[in-house]
């Protein structure tokens, strides 16, 4: 008997999420989780069409696509108006962690060419308005990245970001624009509201900051606290992400993957080896050589002892759990052995 046993485990790798990646040379906008965000670009030229997507606009990422002055669709809108120049409005209500990200808007005289113009949305965490009385506290996870709001009652010049209270060599970003970064920490104002970041969290990175505006006649500050701890991990001994495919007939399996077994070739009657004992006359045998017929198998079970995945020779290592594979058996008359007909491997 030719037998194959084939286990397939398949590892599936989680991706963060957190706030993309800006250059300067995209246009910012920022939100607050639960909040709704509305903003306005201006065209030279009118359009019949009026475009709203996510990222590029084409198959699914178009959010609304319409001849009409204004649309929704679900928490999606847009509308047209002319106010001297061309204006398209787009809005998203009840923003989300997952509405970060790069979009796109245009006018089109038709509904597959447009000039687009594109833009990318921060959303916040937290808007921090100097009314809690206790300090805000961030549980991050490595990998992951943060950006809080600041809000302030009086405007400001120079905007700061630090780690601490802003003393000397606190300052990881410091601008009198509207927006800067060094490194993996990020500052935005926008209407009134200072939005800091922090990219690709490490554990170094807990800590006490402070995002700090200075006027002309006043200064504020908002102090906020980050935990930054290790991202589970998903490769544990026990592999609770694998999967196995199970082809042919199903085997019984102790442990977190179901193997399959898969025969192939041609089914032959194993060779015996010669005995004193007299022959025994069975009335019909269970596998002939005209053909493979799997309804005359008996299928053995499979047996994974629990073990540590370690080395692609666990099987054989003196320090892991014993793996037997068994091989289908023969029906035989009752009168031969059965031990005789049971193949394993071990």
């Amino acid at each position: 008997m030719k037998v194959r046993h084939t286990l397939i485990c398949c590892f599936f790798l989680s991706l963060q999420e957190g706030n993309p990646e800006v250059t300067d040379a995209q246009i910012l906008h920022y939100g607050v989780i639960g909040g709704d965000f509305k903003a306005g670009f201006s065209f030279n030229s009118p359009g019949t069409w009026k475009m709203f997507c996510r990222e590029e606009c084409e198959g699914e990422n178009i959010l609304i696509n319409t001849t009409d002055v204004r649309a929704q669709t679900g928490r999606y809108s847009i509308e047209y108006e002319w106010t001297g120049s061309h204006v398209l409005s787009v809005s998203i209500s009840k923003l989300t962690e997952s509405d970060s990200g790069q979009y796109s808007c245009g006018l089109a005289g038709s509904s597959s060419s447009a000039s687009l113009t594109q833009f990318v949305i921060v959303v916040a965490e937290a808007l921090l308005d100097g009314n809690d009385d206790q300090l805000k506290h961030f549980d991050k996870e490595t990998g992951s990245s943060l950006t809080v709001g600041c809000s302030f009652n009086q405007p400001g010049n120079t905007k700061l970001f630090c780690r601490g209270k802003c003393g000397q060599g606190d300052g990881l970003v410091q601008t009198n624009d509207v927006k800067a970064q060094s490194g993996r920490y990020n500052i935005g104002y926008d209407s009134g509201v200072l939005y800091v970041s922090i990219t690709q969290l490490t554990k170094s990175d807990s800590g006490r900051y402070r995002c700090y505006l200075s006027g002309s006649s006043s200064s504020s500050f908002r102090d906020f606290q980050v935990t930054v701890t290790d991202a589970p991990n998903i490769y544990k001994s026990n592999f609770p992400l694998c999967s196995c495919s199970a082809a042919g007939p199903s085997a019984t399996t102790t442990g977190s993957c179901t193997p399959s077994l898969t025969l192939t070739g041609s089914t032959e009657q194993p060779e015996r080896a010669a005995s004193a004992d007299p022959p025994v006359e069975t009335e019909q045998a269970a596998v002939t050589e005209e053909g493979d017929d799997s309804s005359k198998l008996t299928y053995s079970e499979v047996n994974f002892s629990k073990r540590t995945f370690g080395s692609p020779n666990g099987a054989s290592s003196g320090n892991t759990g014993e793996v037997i594979y068994s091989a289908p058996r023969v029906h035989v008359s009752s009168d031969v052995r059965d031990d005789s007909l049971y193949s394993s491997v071990a």
